[in-house]
C-alpha cells in the first residue's frame, strides 16, 4: 500500500480562470457545487513558490461539493490580476496537463436539461474515461473538458470525483504517481480511444493509446485519476513551468507532515524547491506548508500538510 508519510488523498484540483464569477456560474450555479473560501485579492503573495517573479495578486475561490472540505475533493478556482493570467489558445485535446475533470450526479438526463435550458452545451452521450460510465462532455469558460457521469448518490449537486491527465508518456507518468504515493488499479495498457471521448466534437475515430489509472488510499473509489498516453501526446513539451497558466494546473495532496513526505521521495522524482509556507490571506486559515513537485507532463503535484486529526472533527 505504500508509506503513510506520502500523498494520502485529494484536497484540491486547481483551476487558472479569466474570471471566478464565470466559473462560479458554472461548477456553483449550476452544477451545485459551493464557493466557500475566498482569498483576499488586495493581499500581495510570494510568487517564486509557483515560478513567477516578485508578488502576485489573486482571488482565489474554494468550491465544494455537498461532502465539504473534510469529505470530497474541492476545486480551486484561481483568478490572476498581476501578473495575468496566462491564457491558453490551445484547443487540442491532446496536449500535456490535466485535461478534464469528472463530476458525477444523481440524475444525468435532468442535469443535461438543467444545462441545457441555461444554453451550455453538452456533447452526445459517450463511454467516460475517468468515470467508465455513459458521460457527456462541455467545455468550461476556460477550455477544460467537464466529464459528466451518472453515479448513485443521495448527496445534492454534483460531486467532484477526478480528473484525467494527457501523458507524454504512461508509464514515466505512472511511476511519478507511484513513487509520491498513488495506488495503480489498472496499470497502462493499451486501448482504442475516439477523440470524441477526450473532447465535444471530437473524431469517432479510435486511435491505438494507453490508458491507466490511480487512487489515493484515504479517497478509495471515490475519486480517481485516469491517465491517457495518445499517440498524439508523444513528443510534444511538458505543461511550463508557472503557476498562472489557464487550466487546471495543479493537484493538491495532503501529507501528515510534508518534510517527512519529501524524505521520502525517490530522486527521479522532480522538486520545485524546498518546503515553504504558503499564507492564505482572507480565509480562516492561516496558511499551510506546503512543497511542490513536478510530473514528465509537467502536471504540478503539491504536497499539503493537513493532519489526520483535522479530518476527523
Amino acid at each position: 500500500m505504500g508509506s503513510d508519510h506520502l500523498a494520502r488523498r485529494f484536497l484540491h484540483v486547481n483551476l487558472n480562470c479569466a474570471s471566478l464569477d464565470a466559473t462560479e456560474g458554472l461548477y456553483a450555479a449550476r452544477l451545485g457545487l459551493s464557493a466557500r473560501m475566498r482569498t483576499d485579492p488586495s493581499v500581495a503573495t510570494d510568487g517564486s513558490i509557483l515560478g513567477l517573479d516578485g508578488e502576485t495578486f489573486c482571488a482565489t475561490s474554494f468550491l465544494y461539493d455537498s461532502r465539504g472540505g473534510r469529505g470530497g475533493c474541492a476545486l480551486e478556482a484561481i483568478e490572476y490580476f498581476d501578473p495575468k493570467l496566462a491564457q491558453d489558445s490551445s484547443t487540442d485535446p491532446t496536449r500535456p496537463g490535466i485535461r478534464s475533470a469528472l463530476l458525477t450526479v444523481a440524475d444525468l438526463d435532468a442535469t443535461i436539461a438543467t444545462l441545457r435550458e441555461s444554453d451550455i452545451a453538452t456533447s452526445d452521450a459517450v463511454d467516460g474515461l475517468i468515470s467508465g460510465a455513459e458521460a457527456v462532455l462541455l467545455v468550461d469558460p476556460d477550455g477544460v473538458v467537464v466529464e459528466i457521469a451518472e453515479a448513485p448518490s443521495d448527496k445534492p449537486g454534483a460531486l467532484f470525483a477526478g480528473i484525467r491527465i494527457a501523458a507524454i508518456d504512461a508509464v514515466a507518468t505512472g511511476e511519478f504517481l507511484t513513487a509520491i504515493g498513488f495506488i495503480e488499479v489498472e496499470a497502462p495498457a493499451a486501448a482504442k480511444i475516439a477523440t470524441d471521448r477526450l473532447t465535444p466534437g471530437g473524431s469517432a475515430e479510435p486511435e491505438e493509446c494507453v490508458v491507466a489509472r490511480y487512487v489515493l488510499a484515504e479517497d478509495a473509489q471515490q475519486f480517481s485519476l485516469c491517465v491517457v498516453q495518445h499517440p498524439d501526446t508523444r513528443g510534444k513539451d511538458p505543461v511550463p513551468w508557472g503557476g498562472n497558466r489557464q487550466g487546471l494546473y495543479r493537484a493538491a495532496l495532503r501529507v501528515e507532515d510534508v518534510h517527512a513526505a519529501m524524505a521520502e521521495l525517490p530522486n527521479h522524482v522532480q522538486r520545485m524547491g524546498d518546503p515553504v509556507w504558503c499564507p492564505l490571506p482572507g480565509t480562516k486559515i492561516e496558511g499551510l506548508h506546503i512543497s511542490f513537485l513536478r510530473s514528465p507532463d509537467g502536471v504540478v503535484f503539491e504536497f499539503v500538510e493537513r493532519p489526520l486529526s483535522f479530518f476527523a472533527r
